[in-house]
């Protein structure tokens, strides 16, 4: 819907009327939403890594559906450092994270870091993080997108996901990451050519 705030002056002659938009922020951030596309083929998943997984469900079961997931080492306890590296610097919207909360499994408190492909545990817990997301429990159970700081995330080569916290589980289990947004540097998606890992 459009409002018509009348005419405005512009020097000495009746100008157009004015019109702004009046359509409700829900449907504006839909829009948003829509135009939001999965990075999947940007993660370079050949280098993925994950400090304290069990080997048994490895990371890269996270960043390729199915009934595959990603778990933490049960010896050692239920934290997570998931490393993620990308082709080209991407521009990040948000993250769609799926896990289960009904066993309590599911991670519940993320802290997202960039440009820090070394960071260990302790770091990662003591650091100020560029986000830190804390994940309610249908935004996991659905793989709801949570939306992240966009002015930090402009111009992103590398991410740190750090599992800080889960639902109450001994283990953390994550069926699913998937990073929205777009690439820093438009292209035409037809000279794009995937590496093959």
């Amino acid at each position: 819907k459009l409002v018509n705030l009348g005419r405005v002056q512009q020097g000495g002659n009746i100008g157009q009327p004015l019109h702004f938009s009046c359509r409700p922020l829900a449907t504006r951030m839909t829009a948003v939403k829509d135009s939001w596309g999965s990075l999947d083929e940007f993660v370079e998943k050949a280098t993925l890594e994950c400090l304290n997984q069990d080997n048994a469900h490895p990371v890269t079961n996270a960043f390729e559906g199915g009934e595959t997931y990603l778990q933490s080492d049960e010896s050692v306890d239920h934290e997570l450092l998931v490393k993620v590296q990308f082709r080209q610097p991407i521009r990040l919207s948000a993250v769609k994270i799926y896990g289960n909360v009904e066993d309590e499994t599911a991670p519940q408190t993320v802290k997202i870091f960039q440009g820090k492909d070394h960071i260990g545990f302790e770091e990662a817990g003591d650091e100020e993080a560029s986000q830190v997301l804390n994940l309610e429990a249908d935004q996991v159970n659905k793989g709801e997108p949570v939306v992240v700081k966009f002015v930090k995330f402009q111009c992103v080569q590398s991410l740190q996901l750090f599992v800080q916290e889960n639902f109450g589980g001994a283990v953390t289990k994550v069926r699913r990451i998937e990073f929205l947004g777009e690439p820093a540097q438009k292209m035409d998606m037809k000279d794009w050519k995937p590496v093959k890992c």
